[in-house]
Order: C-alpha cells, then structure tokens, then sequence
C-alpha cells in the first residue's frame, strides 16, 4: 500500500515537472519569435561599416559603433520631427479619447431607432482597413478651406476625422467604450437619476469616474497607433517632419559599405528611435492597461 502511495505521488511529480517544462519551452519559444526582431535591429543598428564588409558578420558586430545612429540623426530634423510627432500623437489620442468614450456610452445605455446599425457601422470600421478609404477621405479635405486656410497639410483633417470616429481603428476604441459601459451596474444611473441628476450629470459624474481605466488604454492605443502611422501623415503632412516618416528617408549615400545595406542599418536604428518612447510609455503605464483589458473581457478570463 506504502508503495503504491509513493509511486503515484512520484507520477504527480514527474507530471507537474513534464507540465512546466513544456510551459517553460512554449512560452520561451513564443517570446523568442516575439524578441528576436527587436533584438536583431538593436544589433544591426550597431554595427560599423566594416562590419558590413566582413562576411564573418551575421547578426553581432565586432566593432560596435554608432556610426549608422548619427547617419539617422542627421536626417531626421531633430527636435522638430520630435515635437511634431508628440504634439500630434497627443491631440488626436486626447480627441479619440473623448469621442469615443461619448459615442461608446451612447450605443451601451439607451436604445433608439437605429442603435444596431449604428454599431453594425462601428464593426465595419474594425474589419475594414482605413488605406481603403485614405483616398476619398482626402478627397473630402483637398479642396476645403476654413477662412481662406487650407486645411491639407495642417493637423486638423486627422484631428477632424478623429472627433467624428473616422480615426485610425477608431472603431476598436468605440467598441472597447461601449463593452465597458454595458458592464457597469444600471443602479449607478438610476441612483443618479433619483437624485435629480440628468443624463449629461450622471454621465458625467458617475459614469466617466467608473470608466477611467479603460478611457487610459484607449488614450494608449491611440497615442501609439498615431505615433507610428505612416498612411495618414504621408497623405495629409506632406511638408510636416514626423518621426514615423522620417524612416522611409533616411539612406546613405557615399559610404564605406554598400550603400543599399548601410541605409538598412539607419533604418533600423530611426525605427528602433520610434520605438523607445513607446517601450518607456508602455512599461510606465501597464498596470492601468493590464486592468483595463482584463476587465473588458478581452484576455480570455
């Protein structure tokens, strides 16, 4: 009897031990695939141009320089492309944020004629890419003008389509609002509005304060999705320097390695430059994210 006991309990612990060991090798497989690119541009972007010429070189350079990251920074208008880049990431994340926070609240908690197809529309706008209707929608500015001002080329078309819920996945952002407003108790309003509160009160005061968490991850989403567009700048920022732009310019010309190979390497360094802010702006504000989708729902719990 003494031995049967001992034997199961060492196949519960050679279970348990087989069990993590495939946790382990699943999840440093699936973080290997998702570190390695960002790995491999960090140590391209290092590289010399002499490491270029050595076919020793693979991936890890024997003279670590900064060579190809002065090549990139010299290109890139720096602060100017910096300032734009913030100044525009943030007035269309601040602009989605609220948009969306209101129409999402709108489709949660009333009913009116129309409500479904309205959201049908929002679902629509999450499955169809926003490059497909880029060229209709810069139709729509090209020749409109606010007070003899263009308006092509200035911040306000992406900062106009973000305020009606045309934006980049601005379909996303409604749709995580409005899951998080259905998941709130009805007692809320209700004691609200038996206290006197009208609807503009009560959203105001009792539902945005429950709602800040998740308006936090929609700020974030929007904030690094316009920080790395390229298709909305490109169309309408013609003349305007931006960060995520800037990489498609940078190149080398004239060097000690190919130039063709030397221009990967800038590349890799400008869009690792992209990069850092969003690393930094991601590891500061996780738990807020974290939170926010756990409670949406959309973590699989």
């Amino acid at each position: 009897m003494q031995n049967k006991i001992n034997n199961d309990k060492l196949r519960a612990k050679t279970f348990n031990l087989m069990y993590a060991l495939l946790r382990f090798i699943i999840i440093f497989g699936l973080g290997f695939i998702i570190v390695k690119p960002l790995l491999a541009k960090v140590l391209l972007s290092f590289m010399s141009p002499q490491d270029l010429l050595d076919n020793t070189v693979k991936l890890i350079p024997k003279t670590p320089s900064l060579y190809y990251w002065k090549k990139m920074l010299d290109q890139i208008s720096l602060p100017t492309s910096v300032i734009n880049s913030v100044l525009l990431s943030f007035l269309v994340a601040v602009v989605q944020t609220a948009a969306c926070t209101v129409i999402g609240y709108g489709l949660a908690r009333f009913k009116f004629k129309g409500s479904g197809l309205a959201f049908a529309f929002v679902i629509i706008m999450m499955i169809v890419p926003y490059q497909t209707i880029n060229i209709a929608q810069y139709q729509s500015f090209v020749n409109l003008s606010v007070f003899g001002i263009e308006l092509v080329d200035t911040f306000w078309p992406i900062l106009i389509l973000a305020f009606t819920g045309l934006g980049i996945r601005e379909g996303l952002y409604i749709y995580l609002m409005r899951e998080n407003f259905k998941g709130l108790s009805n007692t809320l309003e209700e004691a609200a509005y038996i206290d006197g509160a009208g609807v503009f009160k009560t959203f105001w005061a009792v539902m945005l304060p429950n709602a800040r968490t998740m308006m936090t991850t929609v700020f974030l989403f929007s904030f690094c999705w316009e920080w790395t567009d390229t298709v909305y700048p490109k169309t309408y920022l013609v003349d305007t320097p931006l960060l995520a732009t800037a990489i498609s310019t940078v190149s080398v010309r004239n060097d000690l390695a190919w130039d063709n190979i030397g221009t990967q390497m800038a590349q890799c360094a400008a869009s690792l430059f992209v990069a850092i802010p969003l690393i930094f702006l991601f590891v500061l504000c996780q738990r807020s994210f974290v939170k926010s989708i756990s409670q949406t729902g959309l973590s699989g719990g």
